[in-house]
């Protein structure tokens, strides 16, 4: 297929490049630029990702796997600032044309965009290594975008869900561990189906102080918060969220790969002391687990409990 032919047969075609009913969406794929009109009262907010075969999915993925990944990483962000999803824009690098691989690229990312009412709005195609690049575009309150650098002394630190399963997982993707098929389907599922926390990050925005995605690392994460603000922390080890699976297969690891593996992409925020009720209800409302685990002090950083090194994933 030729680029145009691309476009129109497999994306332009697609549920998520629909924009009936979307009055924000003036227009869509077709002509050099999309045209939006953001809706009275709010902001844009855009966001963008890439991913390379070899660098961050091996060669052999299940593109369906891979397009659902896609957006879901970079949605993330957008979960990260409490925003409404919107549309997204794709430029693909391609080493050659093959319809039926597209095809299950495009299933995967639509898989994910269409229930979250992201609409695919334009995008570029090219010859190269396979490259995967997407900008997320959302919607939010001017005044309630909880921004990296207004964290507080004496704030609660939270994060959602439990941390480390996506980056154990990295053994089985890769084939490098041989496991039971009950466990590899849990930890598969947590690497290649991220769940960005799109509800909570709405809902939340308007009790936290700081939020942003954890995707390279709790305890690197964590400090662009700090360095944003101009504050510290310190994180309890015993707090962090670890699912009884990890606990269960890699024991002696789990605790530094809750705290230093990437590829969670649950929410971390501060937020007083006052709100923790607020954040409770929330949170059990939505079925969410979500664990305080530190708070924000005048300076430094630490992780009482934890002798490990302070790092996280690398892209250089």
């Amino acid at each position: 297929m030729k680029e145009f032919e691309l476009i129109q047969n497999i994306f332009q075609t697609s549920v998520m490049a629909s924009i009936q009913g979307r009055e924000d969406i003036l227009l869509g794929i077709g002509d050099d630029c999309a045209q939006v009109q953001v809706p009275s009262g709010q902001s844009l907010v855009f966001s963008m990702d890439t991913l390379v075969e070899g660098r961050h999915f091996p060669h052999d993925a299940d593109p369906v796997d891979i397009g659902y990944r896609a957006v879901a990483t970079c949605v993330s962000d957008l979960a990260a600032m409490g925003a409404k999803p919107a549309f997204f824009t794709l430029a693909l690098t391609l080493p050659h044309s093959d319809p039926q691989w597209l095809a299950g690229l495009a299933e995967g990312m639509a898989e994910l965009a269409e229930p979250i009412g992201l609409i695919l709005v334009g995008g570029d195609t090219t010859k190269g290594p396979l490259t995967i690049s997407l900008q997320v575009h959302g919607y939010v309150e001017t005044k309630q975008t909880p921004l990296r650098a207004n964290a507080q002394v004496g704030d609660d630190i939270y994060v959602t869900g439990c941390l480390g399963d996506a980056s154990a997982a990295l053994d089985i993707i890769n084939g490098e561990a041989k496991v039971s098929s009950q466990r590899f389907d849990y930890f598969y599922e947590h690497f290649w189906r991220p769940a960005p926390r799109l509800i909570a990050g709405m809902a939340l925005k308007r009790v936290v102080h700081a939020m942003m995605d954890i995707s390279d690392g709790l305890a690197q994460d964590i400090q662009h918060i700090l360095s944003a603000s101009k504050v510290g922390a310190v994180l309890q080890a015993e707090q962090i969220p670890i699912s009884a699976e990890l606990r269960q297969w890699r024991p002696d690891e789990a605790l530094e790969l809750a705290l230093t593996g990437g590829d969670d992409y649950e929410l971390c925020f501060t937020a007083p002391a006052s709100q923790a009720t607020e954040i409770a209800l929330i949170t059990q409302t939505l079925g969410l687990p979500c664990c305080k685990i530190g708070q924000i002090t005048d300076s430094g950083f630490r992780i009482q409990g934890y002798e490990g090194e302070i790092a996280g994933w690398q892209h250089f």
